[in-house]
């Protein structure tokens, strides 16, 4: 098995998260909560779980955040490298795998800074980025030089967000008819984590965008057309908003994010002949058991694979195979654009009245 050097830019929790009570066969820690969700999910602790891979170099602008990840990762990697200047440990350091955990609007330069620096995989934090100009030139040096890339959306990553997938296109519910997905709390922002949610319903609907209609939540009804907010530190600079998405192929969803809903993420499918839903820690269908007017439908929770490998060490897990083999990652740059796009067409929604925003649509001023 190949060996592979590690770097990651940027040490916030995402990047460099670590639980003082871990267990460190699965990366995940004991307690669950906002704070060790992200820490047991973070770019360190996922390439610790992963076997012939080490972190050789970090790249920080914040000392006191490269001096707690030197507490909790320096006996584990006790050669690691620390840079305030990431171009720098580009330059310095021979990378294969690189984690981007920077505020959401710095991804693209980096990312093209990586391509040139010959790095072969980057684990990219979402959104993929701020504006659609930046994250086609992210997909267009990713697959001019051949490297290797997906976006943390990581619910493409977890076993039952997948089994409920394929329930859903392989199994008796019919066509997909309408999707309705919340997802609450105090960091429901639509670009720094409701972006996951979007995400989600893109990937469930399979299909491109073709309108969305978009409300902001109260006190963001002049933001925008454009992203403004501070790279996902302060959550008040970052909306929350609902939208009405119409796909391509007749799937139309409902998708509201909201900071002052219940901290849950939730999806509802629709289908012809059924239903499905599923939230964090579970999924759960309704299907037919008879033809005919109404249709009779039974209940269950699905069964869910028992794996180690989820969410962000399953992400690099992909990254390693795609870069063995050829293959796409499970959540590609071209697929996190398209929650990037509905996120943008939900702000120029609200800067023109709240009016049905056709795709394709670009960047606005």
């Amino acid at each position: 098995m190949a060996k592979y050097k590690a770097a990651i830019i940027g040490l916030s929790p995402m990047g460099a998260g670590a639980l003082p009570h871990s267990m460190p066969h699965t990366g995940m820690g004991i307690e669950w909560s906002e704070d060790s969700i992200a820490a047991s999910i973070s770019h360190a602790s996922a390439f610790a779980v992963t076997p012939n891979v080490t972190v050789t170099a970090v790249s920080e602008i914040n000392q006191q955040a490269t001096d707690e990840f030197l507490k909790n990762y320096g006996d584990m990697w006790p050669g690691v490298k620390t840079y305030l200047d990431y171009k720098e440990m580009l330059r310095e350091e021979s990378i294969d795998l690189l984690g981007v955990a920077t505020p959401d609007h710095l991804h693209a330069q980096i990312v093209t800074d990586a391509v040139d620096a010959g790095v072969s995989g980057i684990l990219c934090e979402k959104p993929i980025s701020t504006t659609l100009v930046d994250a086609d030139r992210m997909i267009e040096a990713c697959e001019k030089a051949g490297v290797a890339i997906t976006v943390d959306h990581f619910r493409r990553y977890r076993p039952h967000w997948n089994r409920a997938f394929r329930e859903l296109w392989d199994g008796p519910l019919g066509n997909v008819k309408r999707i309705v997905a919340s997802y609450g709390g105090p960091r429901s922002m639509l670009f720094r984590n409701g972006s996951h949610m979007i995400d989600a319903v893109c990937w469930y609907a399979q299909s491109e965008p073709d309108w969305v209609i978009g409300v902001l939540d109260e006190g963001h009804d002049n933001y925008g057309p454009k992203y403004i907010g501070d790279g996902g530190k302060n959550p008040d600079f970052d909306p929350g908003g609902s939208a009405l998405v119409q796909f391509k192929n007749g799937v139309r969803a409902f998708i509201n994010i909201s900071k002052g809903t219940t901290a849950e993420m939730e999806l509802d499918v629709f289908t012809e002949k059924g239903r499905l839903r599923i939230n964090n820690q579970s999924a759960e269908v309704w299907h037919p058991v008879s033809e005919g007017v109404p249709i009779t439908l039974t209940h269950r929770t699905l069964a869910v694979p028992m794996t180690l490998r989820t969410d962000t060490p399953a992400a690099i897990a992909d990254l390693i195979e795609s870069i063995e083999n050829g293959t796409k990652t499970c959540s590609p740059p071209e697929e996190a654009r398209k929650s990037l796009a509905v996120i943008l067409a939900t702000l120029q929604s609200q800067s023109k009245g709240n009016i049905p925003i056709k795709f394709p649509i670009k960047d606005q001023e």
